[in-house]
């Protein structure tokens, strides 16, 4: 039986991965075994040119071609879809996340690139990083922002100002000025976020997704208030973190 070329394994390896596209092959299903033979001379050939790429571990290989050889993509694209996975009986709720969570499903060249990955997500604002004593968490903004756009009944039943702000898009100067205003009134920085609502005259949707953004950028803090007191009304400005319904807000003026 005549010797296959180098050349024929290099086409046969290069057709597997082809049609295997971006989910890559291990060494046993491009039919190597133990490292020996004209295949595994032929992935080491595709490899030093930088055909072929190992997207894996040694022990646990995922080959692909080169243009599929994207671990930071990779790695995005599992962190997104762990940060947004919800529990089973927590459906809605927003719950802090670890590195350990984020990096899930992440293996070989995609792990090692996950610090990368968290960085980009966080710059492009697709996660929310907060930090509690010495412990880093995350969230997805995603989630934030539909416990921003959440509201109660009573506040969906209530007409909407006749001139609302766009939702994110409020004028922090005039926010802040009502902030001011109330806390001249009350004498307590800590004030209602119902209040600030009514106060500055606007949406409730926009107002809570501002609130998140300065929470975000260390520019207000976010109180829970005592809800067993509250009226329907305070309640309906509660912004729910962490699985708790935050009332107040103090923020800073600077």
């Amino acid at each position: 039986m005549p010797v296959e070329t180098l050349e024929n394994q290099v086409e046969k390896l290069l057709l597997k991965l082809r049609e295997a596209g971006p989910a890559g092959l291990t060494k046993g299903k491009l039919g190597l075994r133990a490292g020996k033979g004209g295949a595994a001379r032929a992935l080491l050939e595709l490899i030093d040119e930088r055909k072929v790429a190992n997207l894996g571990t040694a022990t646990r290989t995922c080959f692909v071609l080169i243009e599929h050889f994207n671990p930071l993509e990779r790695a995005c694209e599992r962190i997104e879809k762990n940060a947004l996975s919800e529990k089973p009986g927590r459906e809605g709720a927003i719950d802090l996340l670890v590195r350990r969570d984020l990096e899930k499903g992440c293996e070989g060249e995609v792990r090692k690139r996950v610090d990368d990955a968290v960085d980009w997500l966080v710059k492009e604002r697709r996660l929310v990083r907060f930090r509690r004593s010495r412990t880093i968490y995350f969230v997805h903004a995603e989630k934030l922002r539909g416990a921003a756009q959440a509201t109660s009944p009573a506040e969906a039943a209530r007409p909407a100002p006749e001139t609302p702000s766009a939702a994110g898009q409020l004028d922090r100067g005039a926010v802040l000025a009502a902030y001011q205003r109330l806390k001249n009134r009350l004498g307590t920085g800590n004030v209602e976020i119902s209040e600030l609502r009514r106060e500055a005259g606007c949406e409730m949707a926009g107002l809570k997704e501002f609130l998140i953004e300065e929470s975000r950028r260390g520019r207000a803090v976010l109180s829970l208030g005592d809800w067993s007191v509250s009226s329907e009304e305070t309640r309906a400005g509660a912004i729910d973190l962490f699985g708790k319904p935050h009332l107040l807000v103090r923020l800073d003026a600077e």
